[in-house]
């Protein structure tokens, strides 16, 4: 496996399962079993670290809710899938909430970059929803705008384990925010 890979696999589950501020380079460094030389030659510092750990995911991210649109034909069928998605993340041993949420909440007020990207990785999901609705359609805009907002819930929810129980309740009601009859 690439040593930077393999840093940013240990960096991202340990940014993941305890939060950006919390983690230090030493704890990856010893996870990753490599040096602090390692670690620094290849991300600079740990803000760096922070960064790459974030534009990979959301590399991950678009990959995968890119396939998930492009397999279905409907604005209906797409939204389907996409909250199908989520469905298994939520209940994946991964999920611990979304990264670039806990990224926004601990970086915001310092103005660096992993603030700025968590907001473009929200700017890109609200693009997804854009493109599943159809860009044409009517008010397009307020309708992502409202499945965004109802997602970021979702997530929120299942980081608190309050979602798996009752997906039905949850299809039926992002479904009645489609514009669609």
């Amino acid at each position: 496996m690439d040593i930077q890979q393999h840093i940013l696999d240990v960096a991202e589950d340990l940014f993941n399962q305890h939060g950006f501020n919390v983690v230090g380079v030493d704890l990856i460094r010893d996870e990753a079993k490599v040096s602090k030389t390692t670690l620094y030659r290849r991300f600079g510092d740990k803000l760096g670290l922070v960064e790459a750990v974030l534009h990979r995911r959301h590399e991950r991210f678009e990959q995968m809710l890119d396939e998930v649109i492009s397999a279905h034909d409907s604005p209906k069928d797409k939204i389907s899938a996409i909250l199908d998605w989520h469905f298994n993340w939520f209940g994946s041993p991964q999920f611990k909430g979304c990264m670039f949420m806990h990224a926004q909440s601990e970086f915001k007020c310092t103005q660096q970059k992993p603030s700025e990207i968590a907001v473009d990785h929200k700017a890109w999901l609200l693009s997804l929803f854009i493109r599943a609705l159809g860009e044409n359609q009517v008010n397009v805009q307020e309708y992502a705008e409202m499945l965004l907002t109802f997602f970021e819930g979702m997530i929120v929810r299942a980081e608190f384990g309050c979602i798996l129980h009752d997906k039905a309740f949850y299809r039926s009601a992002c479904l009645k925010l489609l514009p669609l009859k």
